[in-house]
Parts: C-alpha cells; sequence; structure tokens
C-alpha cells in the first residue's frame, strides 16, 4: 500500500502560494518607482522656469538702471571740463596726459564756417554738433526737431548753440538735391526771456530785399514768411509760447505754407507724448546685453 506523503503537496502548494503572492509585491514596487521619476521632471520644471523668472527680472531691472539719464542738451555733447583731464583709453593706457581736447574733438564748428551762425547768434557763438545717435534723445527733452521727419527728408546734421541761457537747436534735413534748416530756440531755465523773434531773422534772410507775408496757420499760429526771389530761398518764423522756430530753405515756395504747419503741428503733438518712457522690450534689451556683457567680462 502506497503511503502518501502529505507533507509534500503542502510543501508544493506553499511555495505555489509563496510564488503567486510574491508577484503583487513586485508589481507595488515598480510602480512606485514611477511618481518619484515623474517628481523629479517637475521640480526640474519648476526649476528652469523660476531661474528664467530671476533672468527676466534681473534684466528688467539692470535695464532700467542702465537708461541713459538725459538732464539736458548739453549732456550730450562732448564737455569741455574733460579738457583739463588725463585722456584714457579703453586698454588703461594714457594718452597725452595734460593736453586739452581739440575743436574737433568738442564737434566744434569753425567761426568762419557759413552754417556756423544760429539765428539770433551772435557770429562768436560756440556752436557744437549733436551726434545723430543722440538726436533722438531730446524728445524727453521737450525738443520738436527730433521728431521731424517726412517729405523725403533725411536728417544731414544738427548743431546747437546757448547765448545768455537761450538755447538754440538746428538740424538740416535734406534729399540730396534740396535743404530744410530748421531751428528751434527755447529758454533753459525758467525766468529768462527770449529776444524778439524779428531779431532771429537777420542772419538768416535780408528781410530788405524780400517779399514778406503774413500766414495764420491751421494750429492757430501766426507765421512771417520771407521769400527772397533771387536767392530762390524763403525763411518762415514762428513762435509760440517760450519756443520760437525759423525755418528756411530751397524747396520750392509753394511747399513753405505746408512745411510751416508741419513744425507748428509737431510743436503740439510733442506734448502729447511726454515723457518718453522706454517700451518694456527696449529695457529688457538693453538688460540682457548689460548681463551679458558682464558674464563676458
Amino acid at each position: 500500500m502506497t503511503r502518501h506523503d502529505s507533507s509534500t503537496p503542502l510543501v508544493r502548494g506553499a511555495s505555489t502560494g509563496e510564488s503567486h503572492r510574491s508577484w503583487p509585491g513586485a508589481a507595488t514596487a515598480h510602480e512606485a518607482t514611477r511618481p518619484r521619476a515623474g517628481w523629479l521632471v517637475v521640480l526640474s520644471l519648476i526649476v528652469l522656469v523660476l531661474l528664467g523668472v530671476l533672468v527676466f527680472v534681473a534684466a528688467w531691472v539692470v535695464g532700467g538702471r542702465a537708461l541713459p539719464q538725459i538732464s539736458s542738451v548739453q549732456s550730450l555733447l562732448p564737455q569741455g571740463s574733460q579738457s583739463s583731464e588725463t585722456q584714457q583709453e579703453g586698454d588703461g593706457e594714457l594718452t597725452n596726459p595734460g593736453v586739452p581736447l581739440t575743436s574737433t574733438d568738442l564737434n566744434l564748428i569753425p567761426v568762419d564756417d557759413p552754417d556756423s551762425v544760429l539765428p539770433g547768434s551772435p557770429d562768436t557763438t560756440e556752436i557744437q554738433q549733436i551726434p545723430l545717435d543722440s538726436l533722438n534723445a531730446l524728445k524727453s527733452l521737450g525738443w520738436s526737431v527730433p521728431h521731424l521727419s517726412g517729405f523725403g527728408l533725411a536728417t544731414e546734421y544738427a548743431e546747437t548753440g546757448v547765448v545768455a541761457g537761450i538755447r538754440t537747436v538746428q538740424i538740416r534735413l535734406t534729399d540730396g538735391e534740396h535743404h530744410l534748416d530748421v531751428s528751434e530756440t527755447r529758454p533753459e531755465e525758467a525766468g529768462v526771456e527770449m529776444a524778439p523773434l524779428e531779431s532771429k531773422l537777420a542772419s538768416a534772410v535780408d528781410v530788405s530785399d524780400a517779399r514778406k507775408e503774413n500766414i495764420t496757420l491751421r494750429t492757430g499760429d501766426e507765421c512771417q514768411l520771407y521769400i527772397s526771389e533771387d536767392e530762390e530761398q524763403w525763411t518762415a518764423a514762428m513762435e509760440s509760447g517760450r519756443v520760437q522756430y525759423v525755418v528756411s530753405s530751397d524747396l520750392p515756395e509753394t511747399a513753405a505754407e505746408q512745411i510751416s504747419n508741419w513744425v507748428m503741428a509737431t510743436d503740439r503733438s510733442r506734448v502729447q507724448v511726454l515723457p518718453i518712457v522706454p517700451s518694456g522690450s527696449e529695457r529688457l534689451e538693453r538688460g540682457f546685453e548689460e548681463l551679458l556683457d558682464w558674464l563676458t567680462d
């Protein structure tokens, strides 16, 4: 008679049971690794976003600090006060110590230059050229001439001079064939009185040999128009409040009234855009440039 060992199937059963019971545990361990990997991805993304935000904020702050602080027209010009200081090159080497800046360094226009006399300024007035890439900065100071663009004319040069606290900024616009000079005169400080508008015309036009017309512009301002037929040139004079304009050109006489309206309309519209605030993109661009320069130094 064969005796069956009851322990054998139990062992087998137990082994089989243990084998079956081990699979759920393995699956659970495998599933537990998935959340950990997911959290690592999420944490990495959060860190990248935070770094991006920090860089963005840093660029915004640095860009704001880097914005040029323009307080006057003179601050746009090479300063004569540098003449007594030692000039230093970017590599740190001293060059020509004690040698004053020349008239070329200061953008001075020779006195005997026919374009060196601004309307209403004496012949001895020191006149400097304004760098064209700095001309746009005059907008934040309330000047109108940087806003003037149109009629197919481009800015050839800009110059300025000051007499007894009264500053004149003049730009020359040209299309390569004709020229248009627009001078704008304003007091640099409150309480300074400007000379009569007629006094500015002596250096711009021979009033005794010119035909005069009085025009009422669309802005309501009065315009004195002088036409020199011999020289084929006309000159318009206008004023409003604390500003005076003298416009001279060899463009056709028929354009005189249109351009005079354009100048005074620009004077009105410039008030609506003050103060000039740089756009967010300009501030960020400047900030990223400053950060990049700092990292590469």
